[in-house]
């Protein structure tokens, strides 16, 4: 297990996935992150790489030779390199190779950072073009915090802040693909929806091109919170997998599912990030908890 930790924060990783797995807070004494329980979820903060959700039938084209891959892609699942470490940082890089190319047939490096910074957790994904034609992925997070932080408290205490006030639309799901369909989940604008189990009765809620790009969890019985900032992403997914999960996701995506229908080439995918040879892809979300 890897760690950093400066005066606020430990934080704990593993090189498969290149995924957090602990986020403790000293001043607050508590700990944010989910404890990746198999009855509910046995993931903490996976990094979604090619893909972000379900492709239908798990396959799409490319120049119209078809390739299969699961839920949110290969990286998660694949051991990543440490190449830079400090007390309060780690950059971790996965380069293509046989086995990821025979799933997705181009070549790239991959990399991410985390770094602390006062009670903030920035990580930063950097996409390397490193082949030598155009590449199309697309890249997310699955951060998930624990939902109640205190014991004796209910999911039903907290509620989430928009920090502007949304339309509150989500995207509709049909099963793991997206059905075209828009849902109102308040009548009327609203900065804050208070959170149960019913709003994922239909899995994850969808967000796209929200005002504020960034998401607390916040419970009305303390001040503690977690932040999500997430600038220039043009999705996020909220999720929990049913009742009684104790905690809930916040996932900043450059991508999303695909419709319902048929697969479709990758270069078509809505959501598609696209990527010049020798160019390179930087983005950064920012976890702060308090």
């Amino acid at each position: 297990m890897l760690q950093l930790e400066n005066g606020q924060l430990i934080v704990e990783l593993k090189q498969q996935g290149a995924e957090l797995t602990r986020i403790y807070n000293k001043e607050t004494e508590l700990e944010y992150l989910w404890k990746a329980d198999p009855a509910f979820w046995g993931r903490h903060a996976p990094i979604l790489f090619p893909t972000v959700g379900r492709l239908v039938n798990d396959t799409y084209y490319v120049d119209e030779k078809a390739y299969h891959l699961g839920q949110h892609g290969f990286a998660r699942d694949r051991g990543f390199e440490v190449i830079e470490q400090t007390d309060t940082s780690i950059v971790f890089s996965l380069v293509a190779d046989e086995e990821s190319k025979a799933i997705y047939p181009y070549t790239f490096a991959l990399r991410i950072r985390y770094t602390l910074e006062g009670n903030t957790v920035k990580v930063g994904y950097e996409v390397e073009n490193m082949d030598t034609k155009r590449i199309y992925f697309s890249i997310g997070a699955h951060p998930a915090f624990n939902v109640p932080l205190l014991d004796g408290e209910n999911f039903e205490d907290y509620y989430l802040d928009f920090h502007a006030e949304e339309s509150m639309e989500t995207l509709v799901l049909d099963g793991p693909y997206r059905s075209g369909e828009i849902k109102k989940l308040v009548p009327e604008k609203a900065q804050k929806l208070p959170l149960n189990y019913d709003l994922f009765a239909n899995d994850a809620l969808i967000f796209e091109g929200l005002m504020a790009d960034k998401i607390s969890i916040r419970s009305h019985k303390h001040a503690h919170f977690v932040t999500v900032a997430f600038p220039n992403f043009p999705f996020v997914g909220i999720w929990t997998p049913k009742p009684g999960a104790p905690f809930l996701c916040i996932e900043p995506w450059f991508g999303v599912a695909d419709s319902a229908g048929d697969p479709v080439e990758i270069r078509d995918k809505a959501g598609i990030e696209q990527l010049d040879p020798e160019a390179i892809f930087a983005t950064e979300y920012e976890i702060t908890l308090g």
